[in-house]
């Protein structure tokens, strides 16, 4: 049997000293520095986006919570994920696979990944780290 998924990836208004954490990660009992793969575009909206792609590698930070079910409901509303209409998310919610930077230990979290086609305006972050204050 499996180990349960314990793990949250985050990248962008969600990590520590951006807008959304104290909303949503106030409750965090652990916050750690993590990658996974993936290619990071800057939305021009204030948030990133993350798509899949085997060659990129996406920093950002690894959660756990008292209650993760009710951070990932939580979670999918701001991430405009509907489990029960995935065809009609903005994000789809995915388990893979991230490195804890400090330990180098390999751990599945959930991810909220970019459905669709990136936005023409978008531009790719190249050093994969999002910030508010420094977007590429």
């Amino acid at each position: 049997m499996s180990e349960p998924v314990r793990h949250i990836f985050v990248y962008g208004t969600l990590m520590h000293g951006e807008r959304n954490h104290p909303y949503y990660c106030g409750d965090a009992l652990t916050i750690e520095p993590a990658t996974t793969q993936g290619e990071l575009y800057d939305l021009s909206a204030g948030f990133p986006a993350m798509v899949e792609a085997e060659d990129g590698i996406v920093h950002g930070e690894s959660m756990t919570f008292p209650d993760l079910d009710a951070t990932l409901a939580e979670m999918d509303i701001l991430e405009s994920y509907r489990p029960h209409a995935p065809e009609r998310s903005l994000y789809l919610r995915r388990v893979q696979p991230i490195t804890l930077t400090e330990t180098g230990e390999i751990v599945l979290a959930y991810c909220y990944v970019w459905q669709g086609q990136i936005p023409s305006n978008a531009v790719r972050v190249q050093s994969g780290r999002w910030s508010r204050s420094s977007r590429h």
